[in-house]
């Protein structure tokens, strides 16, 4: 009991000193930041970060980050993925058969997103070299070597 009292008085008192300038609205959206795509033959890792105000970090540090899932399934409704890691500013996805092989060459067709991404950074195993997109509300098209 001592604890559950203590754990909302702090919670309160955080959530007093914070301001609340930096908070959020119930509608608004996931900000993603940067999204990087590392593909791997058909399938590929989404390394997806975002910023939130302090206020929803301290609501998932409390409570978990269940309530960015949905959000994610906007986002990335075009997809299929499962979710590797999630917490308060990544989230990584395993996406499946997101590009097909043909004549020794795996293409992947452009894909729409749920939302505008101020930065999207592709990694394909045939090449040291990243490509980075700015400002895209879908995935580039990209070809890689088997």
């Amino acid at each position: 009991m001592k604890n559950s009292i203590m754990v909302i008085f702090i919670v309160l008192f955080l959530a007093s000193i914070l301001p609340i300038s930096e908070g959020t609205s119930a509608n608004h959206t996931l900000e993603i930041t940067s999204l990087t795509i590392n593909f791997d033959k058909t399938n590929a890792t989404f390394i997806v970060n975002y910023d939130l105000g302090k206020i929803p970090k301290m609501y998932i540090l409390l409570f978990g980050s269940k309530s960015i899932e949905p959000k994610i399934n906007d986002i990335f409704s075009n997809f299929n993925y499962d979710i590797v890691k999630m917490n308060q500013d990544q989230t990584i996805l395993n996406v499946k058969n997101i590009s097909r092989l043909e004549n020794g060459y795996y293409l992947h067709d452009s894909r729409k997103l749920g939302t505008s991404i101020r930065s999207i950074i592709v990694s394909t195993p045939d090449s040291p070299r990243i490509k980075e997109f700015s400002n895209l509300n879908a995935t580039p098209n990209t070809f890689y070597r088997s």
